[in-house]
């Protein structure tokens, strides 16, 4: 549901310099990952020294680039949704199948990324299951901060740039 104009990709903006990158325009039930997935890798194509943020479903199109583009040195996720090879997709709610089949990808737990990878898990997350993240986090031997915080981190919204930038400067 996040977009580039959202509060969390605003504050990017001003605060990180960030660029959005707008990985689709359709409502998200009709979203197509590996049609995001394009889009991302070929605004993508000519930088050779790539920070990806992502939230939620962006933390997972962040982690699929970055099994296919060696250049992506961090990857700041943020509650990021990727579903670990053990969960029943049949189960969870919010999102047609269709979309959680595309979303569901092992090598992300089997293949060793490159990049050097920060996740922020919020404890009070009603959308993505703390499990999630902990066990991409285990597999890729990721950094993971936790913070006492919803989906969105509402609580943390005004921390989160500078989270951000200590990760970068290797500060955690």
């Amino acid at each position: 549901m996040s977009e580039p104009n959202s509060v969390k990709g605003t504050l990017f903006k001003e605060k990180l310099n960030a660029v959005a990158i707008k990985y689709r325009d359709c409502p998200p039930e009709d979203l197509v990952v590996s049609v995001c997935l394009n889009r991302i890798n070929e605004y993508l194509k000519d930088d050779k020294n790539i920070v990806l943020i992502g939230s939620s479903l962006g933390g997972l199109l962040a982690a699929k680039t970055a099994i296919v583009n060696p250049y992506v040195k961090y990857l700041i996720l943020l509650n990021p949704a990727i579903i670990p090879p053990f969960v029943d997709i049949s189960k969870v709610q919010g999102l047609p199948h269709r979309i959680l089949v595309e979303m569901k990808d092992k090598r992300l737990f089997e293949q060793r990324l490159e990049s050097k990878i920060f996740i922020l898990v919020g404890t009070m997350d009603d959308s993505v299951p703390n499990s999630w993240p902990i066990e991409f986090a285990k597999s890729q031997e990721a950094v993971v901060r936790f913070l006492q915080d919803d989906h969105s981190f509402t609580q943390n919204m005004s921390r989160l740039p500078g989270i951000i930038i200590d990760v970068l400067e290797e500060k955690h």
